[in-house]
């Protein structure tokens, strides 16, 4: 309900939206940023904290350089501008999971400013073209681009976390976290709707794993974010409000959030009141933002020089003469850094361009299918194989998957070796297509991964009866138990033979294979199925219906 107002908000044309990012990172590092501790996550209660972290007096940082490397590679797949000289700063703010009173962060002297991202925008597509036997057919679009410009990306380090025991009247604090590497990237206000911001997330994630920032884990993004929501009268320049959204988890809280807020101030501006600076949270359970304070005024951080740190220098190899041997070198990360998701998408569609469109490899993207997708085309041998299991793809798996949000739990369930096997399973006719969806739901409900796909197929009976005696007796029932699609063939012929195929399907559970169903009667026309539809069509795959009035 909140994505239909709000489209209709923005699609008025009384309203525009503007959306900014603040994006932190955890970066994949194996210590923390300024001391000797495990960053590893899931970890026994304050088990990974040395004096540093806990602000001890006399303990002193130093700087891990893994972080400033994973930082200048998000920086590079971002395209800022890399500073060679920056600073560390401290933010100081009382909050009892930081114990030192200050971060430790880069607000106003940053490694990196100034960069432009692009990113597909990831368009929902009800309905893909419609397809041949053997191929989908469509004409080759590109891709729709937008772009977000960046204004900083800065380091810093992260909090503790506050355990609030409500029965013991009291808050827990865990140091663990306390001190872990950060990246925090801030956008320019240019996205303007929900489906951009979704879209621009997706794709950063993408390439903060494809470059090896950040890691994977049970959640839907490692990222977590704070969304910068304004809305205006078209005929209004921005003023500077905004309503800030704290500590979103996941893409889908992003769009559901940011579709609120737009609803929200609408309302708000069309009862000609203004919209106030504030932070907000986002309720997952009612699907709302609530009110968190109030932001009358610009907060004072006290920003100093970090005294117990250099300054953070770089070099390239037109300047490497100048500086010291173990200082990072920009262009030595660059050249090793892999192609961008953007780049690897353009080889994909060249590589299997005879069956593969920029609309089809955008679905996949949208259902977070496209790791998934590559893995299984490895392990194909052929584009007749290949394009079968793209139709599945978008098909059986991605109702399995719910709109792709369980995705993650299906490919650990169906690995991309077994799911090949059922594909070469159906288009040996050892499976038919009606059952496929079955047997794909069975496969994503187990957890046994050592399980074969031939033990599925004994232990549910799913092989297909392709013995030609055996199905004629099954069509000829069909017939007779079904009188009335006869008289219909004579005046609605599609309809007849759906609702023929529908029950016999049905009955025998899928497994006749439909590629060579006959039916016959004396007044009844011999007609076969083309496997991927139900409607008739020769096995030449033209489409024409096939009569034979012997």
């Amino acid at each position: 309900m909140a994505a239909a107002a709000a489209a209709a908000v923005l699609s008025s044309g009384r309203f525009y939206a503007l959306i900014g990012f603040e994006i932190h990172v955890k970066l994949a590092t194996t210590t923390k940023m300024f001391s000797s501790s495990s960053s590893a996550p899931a970890q026994a209660t304050n088990s990974q904290v040395t004096p540093h972290d806990m602000a001890l007096p006399g303990s002193m940082p130093y700087f891990n350089r893994a972080c400033l490397e994973a930082g200048v590679r998000a920086a590079l797949g971002l395209n800022c501008q890399i500073n060679k000289a920056s600073h560390f700063e401290r933010k100081h703010y009382f909050y009892p999971d930081s114990p030192s009173g200050y971060q430790i962060t880069q607000q106003r002297f940053p490694f990196a400013s100034n960069g432009v991202f692009k990113y597909p925008l990831l368009v929902k597509r009800d309905k893909l073209k419609s397809s041949t036997k053997y191929k989908f057919v469509d004409t080759p679009k590109s891709f729709v681009l937008k772009q977000c410009r960046i204004e900083r990306i800065q380091l810093e380090h992260d909090t503790g976390r506050s355990i609030h025991d409500e029965p013991q009247h009291c808050t827990l604090i865990d140091l663990n976290r306390c001190g872990t590497g950060l990246i925090e990237i801030v956008t320019k206000p240019d996205i303007q709707s929900s489906l951009e911001g979704e879209s621009f997330l997706r794709e950063l994630n993408r390439l903060l794993l494809k470059y090896g920032i950040c890691e994977t884990s049970g959640l839907e993004t490692a990222l977590r974010i704070d969304a910068n929501v304004s809305l205006h009268r078209t005929d209004t320049k921005p003023d500077g409000s905004r309503v800030e959204i704290k500590n979103l988890g996941s893409f889908i809280d992003v769009r559901q959030a940011i579709d609120f807020e737009i609803k929200r101030q609408e309302q708000i501006l069309s009862a000609n009141s203004s919209i106030e600076k504030e932070t907000r949270t986002y309720d997952t359970n009612k699907h709302q933002t609530i009110h968190l304070r109030r932001k009358e005024d610009q907060i004072d951080y006290r920003f100093m020089i970090e005294p117990n740190l250099p300054p953070l220098y770089l070099y390239d190899d037109s300047d490497k003469h100048k500086y010291q041997k173990d200082l990072v070198n920009i262009d030595e990360i660059k050249r090793d850094l892999p192609i961008s998701p953007l780049e690897e998408r353009k080889e994909i569609l060249e590589k299997y361009k005879d069956f593969l469109t920029a609309e089809h490899l955008n679905e996949l993207l949208r259902l977070d299918m496209n790791d998934y997708f590559c893995d299984v085309m490895s392990q194909l041998d052929n584009n007749h194989l290949r394009h079968i299991a793209l139709e599945v793809l978008l098909n059986d798996v991605k109702s399995i998957s719910f709109d792709g949000r369980k995705i993650r739990k299906f490919a650990q369930a169906v690995s991309p070796s077994l799911f090949a096997d059922i594909i070469n399973h159906v288009d040996q006719r050892i499976i038919t297509r009606f059952s496929l969806y079955t047997l794909l739901t069975l496969c994503n409900k187990n957890r046994d991964s050592t399980r074969t796909l031939k033990s599925f197929l004994d232990e549910h009976n799913m092989y297909a009866i392709n013995d030609q005696n055996q199905m004629e007796q099954i069509c000829s029932k069909a017939l007779e138990e079904n009188p009335k699609q006869i008289v219909r063939y004579q005046t609605n012929p599609k309809k007849a033979i759906e609702q023929l195929h529908a029950s016999v399907c049905k009955k025998y559970h899928g497994h006749p294979h439909v590629y060579s169903i006959l039916f016959f009667s004396n007044d009844f026309p011999t007609i076969s199925f083309d496997e991927a539809n139900t409607t008739p069509t020769n096995h030449d795959g033209s489409g024409s219906t096939k009569t034979n009035t012997n």
